[in-house]
């Protein structure tokens, strides 16, 4: 890692989180991604210097720079998944009626949400792009560990999913190793409250040719929209989109 990059990462994700001028000082993001001053001042200048963030010399604050609105659209554009898997996903949010996420995770084995097709109905669950979730959610980490060695997922267990998220997440090694197999044989994971309480999801993997990040999509709702019968048959319409998406990058 390089500090000085790291940092001026860190900088521009708390940027992102906040919006608020009196937040958004000097010394209140030196503080809060704990650097000193000066060194946090050094790099927002030289952020603003490329455009990648802005200063307000009313308010004293910085906000996210419109270098960064280019760079955006263009990593988007770049996405195949995005542009592949945009009419799957809308004809599986309309014949569901439920949201779907497209994650990707990342090298911390965190994932973030990098699009989303929300559900038509007027009462529905929405998460915003850009939204990170911890390495051990489930369904998401199942299908994550779905594709790797035992030893590998040995270790992911201990480090990541120990967290109990609510009551019902479960956290038993034999357990999970349990639903893993399931997942590896049926080609979706299934969750019931056991990241937000109340909410169902559907996950299934998509494959490209070029790396083997774990991607995917995520169909989510609420549980009393749910019935259980029918989780297997989601799961299934989950699998056949991520598997025409996967055929679409060729994959």
């Amino acid at each position: 890692m390089v500090p000085a990059v790291e940092r001026a990462a860190a900088i521009l994700q708390y940027l992102q989180e906040n919006a608020i001028p009196t937040q958004c000082t000097v010394t209140k993001i030196a503080k809060a991604i704990d650097v000193h001053k000066s060194s946090c001042s050094y790099i927002l200048r030289t952020l603003e210097f490329s455009n990648l963030v802005e200063y307000d010399p009313t308010t004293k604050a910085y906000s996210l720079g419109s270098s960064l609105i280019v760079l955006g659209a263009t990593a988007a554009q770049r996405r195949d998944i995005l542009m592949i898997g945009q009419r799957p996903i809308e004809a599986l949010v309309q014949e569901t009626g439920l949201t779907c996420l497209t994650f990707t995770q990342l090298a911390n084995k965190s994932f973030l949400i990098i699009a989303k097709t929300d559900s038509p109905r007027e009462i529905k669950v929405t998460i915003d792009i850009g939204k990170y979730f911890a390495a051990g959610t489930p369904a998401l980490s199942r299908v994550a560990m779905a594709s790797m060695s035992q030893a590998d997922v040995d270790d992911y267990i201990a480090t990541h999913c120990q967290t109990k998220f609510t009551a019902l997440t479960k956290t038993d090694r034999e357990t999970i190793l349990q639903e893993i197999g399931q997942v590896r044989e049926n080609g979706y994971a299934l969750s019931v409250g056991e990241y937000y309480a109340g909410n169902t999801v559907a996950v299934a993997p998509v494959f490209s040719p070029n790396d083997d990040v774990c991607r995917g999509i995520c169909l989510i709702g609420f549980t009393s929209q749910v019935p259980a019968e029918d989780m297997p048959l989601l799961g299934e319409k989950v699998r056949a989109t991520a598997h025409a998406i996967t055929q679409g990058l060729g994959g």
